[in-house]
């Protein structure tokens, strides 16, 4: 499914869906790349047409900013189309959203049966699952909106195992900081391959092309490698995080001596590996806190703590918060009712 390639006056458009709660950042990312895209193409055509515009497509009762940036004026269809996601704070907000934009879906439709390409960021699948567009189709949702997608896309197969997909020219991701990727993406299954796979040299980590590039700037051929011991620590303590912590079986599977791996896995990671380990289990309280109504106790044993009051204190030392009040600060969720939708 590849968009018609665009005639010397005749650029590829992206409409971009905004209304008053869209996820700007996202939505001025994508501009970001086409843009760039476009920047790209002068430096290496000065003569030549941008070969990218965009627009703007408002939901009922929404105006984009005069301040956004805007692409040359394009009168006939859009051969890309992106919805951003939208600031929802429940599973129920979501769906009040989606049955607002509802008007957007005949668009949807119509860019996608004429061989367009769509993407939702972050929670907009649950709109793509709305307007059918998901209906026997992989696709990658949030976590904290799985259950609306859901609802709103029933024959879908949730794919939990990666952070973005694509499947018969609809793209989905759990995060709207994925905006670039997925937009770059998108760009390498059109005309604007080549285009799109240079500017993606730019704005995407690569850790290859950092070393090399540091290697080149500083006139040394010396490459540093990661230590093999001490990834195969850090993958044990992962794998074993709800254990009681042993020096010695991390020094174990790692093939390495105990004191040894003290030394490289501090080089390494500028901690021991018990506070690698602690910082682990931290971070998954921090979701527990977050996103259930699971007690503390309970928090602290799913987390490889038998006794709470250490729990507390390592939470406390790494957050500068106890758990409580940590959850009464971050919680993701209202009622019981509301966030079950």
């Amino acid at each position: 499914m590849t968009p018609r390639t665009p005639s010397a006056t005749e650029p590829l458009c992206m409409d971009i869906f905004w209304d008053a709660d869209v996820l700007a950042g996202a939505a001025l990312a994508a501009v970001d790349v086409l843009r760039s895209i476009n920047l790209l193409s002068a430096m290496r055509a000065p003569n030549r047409p941008a070969p990218l515009t965009w627009r703007w497509c408002c939901a009922p009762g929404s105006r984009a900013p005069r301040a956004l940036p805007r692409g040359a004026v394009h009168r006939g269809p859009a051969t890309l189309l992106l919805l951003p996601g939208w600031h929802a704070h429940s599973g129920p907000h979501l769906d009040q959203i989606v049955q607002r934009c509802a008007p957007a879906m005949p668009r949807l439709l119509q860019v996608h049966a004429a061989g367009g390409l769509v993407a939702g960021l972050y929670n907009a699948a649950a709109l793509l699952g709305e307007a059918g567009l998901l209906a026997g189709r992989s696709a990658v949702a949030p976590w904290p909106f799985v259950a609306p997608v859901l609802r709103h896309g029933a024959d879908v197969r949730l794919l939990t195992d990666r952070a973005w997909t694509v499947d018969q020219g609809v793209w989905t991701c759990d995060s709207p900081v994925l905006a670039t990727e997925v937009v770059l993406d998108m760009l390498h299954q059109t005309p604007l391959a080549e285009l799109a796979s240079a500017t993606a040299h730019v704005y995407l980590h690569s850790a290859q092309r950092q070393q090399v590039a540091a290697q080149i700037v500083c006139g040394t051929q010396h490459r540093i490698l990661p230590a093999g011991a001490v990834e195969l620590a850090r993958r044990w303590l992962e794998a074993n995080m709800t254990e009681p912590y042993s020096l010695a079986a991390t020094a174990r599977a790692a093939a390495i001596s105990p004191r040894s791996l003290l030394r490289h896995f501090a080089g390494a990671h500028a901690q021991s590996p018990l506070d690698y380990l602690h910082g682990l289990r931290v971070a998954r309280a921090r979701v527990l806190l977050e996103t259930t109504y699971v007690s503390v106790e309970q928090v602290a044993q799913m987390c490889g703590y038998q006794d709470v009051g250490s729990f507390r204190r390592v939470f406390q030392r790494l957050t500068k918060e106890l758990p409580a009040g940590y959850r009464e600060r971050y919680r993701l969720r209202t009622s019981r009712k509301r966030w079950a939708g």
